[in-house]
């Protein structure tokens, strides 16, 4: 499914392009795609992560599928470091993945300030939480965006559209990714099947 808004006027400002859905939905692979194309056309790119853990630093981040992605990973506590980066000359494209890790205001500031800045700006997220909740800035972006695409899975106890994530291990935390001492699990789901895990 694939909306576009224009809410914003189309001056010298960079466009704003959202991928946004569940987990397991394929949102990275379309990151993966879209940084093949535009490094192919020779646009200068700088690839960002969002990272539950206090790190900063090169790195490569994985789709579900095991393809990687090479980003710079940025704590989710300290979204303005990415200017740190997208400050060198050339730079036209910016890629951000899991930006519902970063503070909402924070994040939307950052990505108001890049597109005034005539960087086109692609990033992807989770719209809800393992609860159902608004997670992070997603849905605002998704508002704001030029183009937004919005993606779904299958839901793996009905078959259906899937368009949340129901956690089945781990801690009860907002945020807590799928890798490290302290990982979850989860499954997509659609929301008539989807529970809300309870630790």
């Amino acid at each position: 499914m694939e909306k576009t808004h224009s809410t914003r006027k189309a001056l010298a400002q960079g466009k704003l392009t959202v991928i946004a859905g569940p987990m397991f939905a394929g949102k990275t692979t379309k990151l993966l795609t879209l940084f093949s194309v535009l490094s192919n056309l020779n646009y200068s790119i700088l690839c960002f992560k969002a990272e539950a853990k206090k790190v900063n630093g090169m790195g490569h981040t994985r789709s579900h599928d095991e393809r990687p992605l090479p980003v710079i990973y940025i704590s989710m506590d300290d979204p303005e470091k990415i200017f740190q980066y997208v400050g060198r000359d050339g730079i036209g494209k910016v890629i951000i993945d899991a930006v519902h890790f970063f503070p909402k205001d924070r994040f939307l500031a950052v990505v108001e300030k890049l597109l005034a800045q005539g960087i086109d700006v692609y990033v992807n997220g989770l719209i809800y939480d393992y609860r159902k909740q608004e997670f992070g800035a997603t849905k605002t972006l998704m508002k704001m965006a030029d183009e937004c695409l919005e993606l779904f899975s299958i839901c793996v106890r009905c078959g259906g559209k899937a368009q949340h994530t129901e956690r089945i291990a781990g801690g009860v935390s907002q945020s807590i990714g799928t890798t490290g001492p302290q990982k979850a699990a989860y499954i997509p789901v659609c929301a008539t099947c989807h529970n809300i895990y309870q630790g």
